[in-house]
């Protein structure tokens, strides 16, 4: 049996924390499972410790202990928030790392535009071409859409190939020489690819997210490389759409933790090389860029809120906003506000600006044709900027070409070899 005494030593070395359990158990003669039962007050409960006050060392070294257990405890809790977002935003980032030491870039093509000279009559302005809403890796079947509509990746490179002649014909041989356009400004914001959200991965045409981001990347390469000789300047800026992100709902600060980002990532690996050619892709779902002297914005389009299904007032609702924002922001003044999503190409114009929506490589697809009737002609906008007078023609391309069953002509995607 222990006495008072011996209780009350044991009482003060558990106080002072300096011994184990076991030590002050061999100190003492006893098993450790004893001084335990002392110290949950099992046994001897009646005795009290006589250990003195902490001097204002120990005081002090008794706060810092409770500090660094404080910290250490809140660091434990945002590592545990961090580990899943380290899994998600940093995949992509590795991915174009890894990218950027297989990817063979493309060599450029030979020079094709003419010396422009400033003669009489002759007008210089910039082009701006959109591409949005491609949504080229989904898989659409006659069946699906009343008969209106049949489409895949193979589909999209025939629709690619139109757009990239269209414009060449239009600017090279229907408004030359009369225009000559220096530049070249492709506002890409966002869709390219179905992505994971609604299950479109298994659905889709290489059944592979990442495999649709690199073929998709490499095929808008492909376009912006045919273009690149008759232009002096290729200024290529993306920003990412809804259907590519990772997350269940948009994720404000994720903008690169999108597939559309990957897409954006691999044309630029395919085209370091070709010197006229310049990508810019922030970290942002919206962007304002000059282009010769004329500001523009470019956002997607999935967080504008509609009105019974409608989101015209949605739409013009932002512009006001954005416009007031503007104007605080300092700058180039935002003229044109462009986005897509809606997939139908209209505009809306206000005494001091305009609101532009692209439309969408796709006529109509099984949810469009079902929930919405919806259906328009495949399109994508080209147009011209004068830094007087904006925008001064336009011309919505139309992407449907008879061949589009024969397959592609010349654009050829390494992916497609696996099929």
């Amino acid at each position: 049996m222990l006495t008072e005494e011996q209780v009350v030593g044991i009482k003060n070395d558990l106080a002072r924390g300096v011994l184990t359990q076991q030590q002050i158990g061999d100190k003492y003669g006893i098993s450790r499972s004893y001084v335990s039962d002392i110290a949950c007050g099992r046994i001897h409960g009646a005795v009290q410790s006589e250990v003195p006050e902490a001097t204002d060392e120990e005081s002090q070294i008794f706060k810092l202990q409770a500090e660094i257990a404080h910290l250490r405890d809140e660091r434990n809790t945002y590592k545990r928030q961090l580990q899943p977002a380290a899994k998600t935003q940093g995949l992509f980032q590795a991915v174009a790392d890894e990218l950027e030491r297989r990817i063979q870039p493309f060599k450029a093509l030979p020079p094709a535009r003419k010396e422009f000279k400033q003669e009489k009559g002759t007008i210089r302005e910039h082009l701006v071409m959109h591409l949005s809403d491609g949504h080229h890796d989904q898989i659409i079947t006659p069946e699906d859409t009343g008969g209106l509509e049949t489409y895949d990746f193979s589909i999209s490179m025939c629709r690619a190939e139109r757009y990239v002649d269209t414009i060449l014909k239009w600017t090279q041989q229907t408004l030359a020489p009369q225009f000559q356009f220096p530049s070249l400004t492709v506002l890409a914001y966002g869709d390219h690819t179905s992505g994971e959200i609604h299950g479109h991965t298994a659905r889709s045409y290489f059944r592979n997210a990442f495999k649709n981001s690199l073929a998709i990347g490499q095929l808008h390469s492909l376009m912006y490389r045919d273009l690149a000789p008759y232009f002096e300047q290729v200024n290529i800026l993306y920003v990412p759409g809804n259907h590519g992100r990772r997350s269940k709902k948009k994720d404000y600060l994720g903008a690169h933790d999108n597939f559309d980002y990957l897409i954006a990532k691999t044309a630029e690996l395919y085209l370091r090389d070709v010197p006229n050619i310049t990508f810019q892709i922030p970290n942002a779902f919206c962007a304002n860029v000059d282009i010769g002297g004329v500001g523009f914005q470019v956002f997607h389009g999935d967080d504008v809120r509609s009105s019974l299904g409608i989101p015209h007032y949605g739409l013009e609702k932002r512009r006001h906003r954005m416009k007031a924002i503007n104007a605080v922001q300092g700058g180039t003044p935002i003229r044109y506000f462009c986005c897509g999503h809606f997939h139908r190409h209209s505009s809306m114009s206000e005494v001091d600006g305009e609101m532009i929506i692209n439309g969408a490589w796709t006529a109509t697809d099984a949810y469009a044709y079902n929930a919405l009737g919806g259906y328009t002609e495949p399109t994508q906008l080209i147009h011209g900027v004068n830094v007087e007078h904006g925008i001064t023609w336009r011309l919505p391309v139309k992407l449907r070409c008879d061949y589009e069953r024969r397959g592609p002509r010349r654009y050829k995607i390494d992916m497609m070899k696996e099929m």
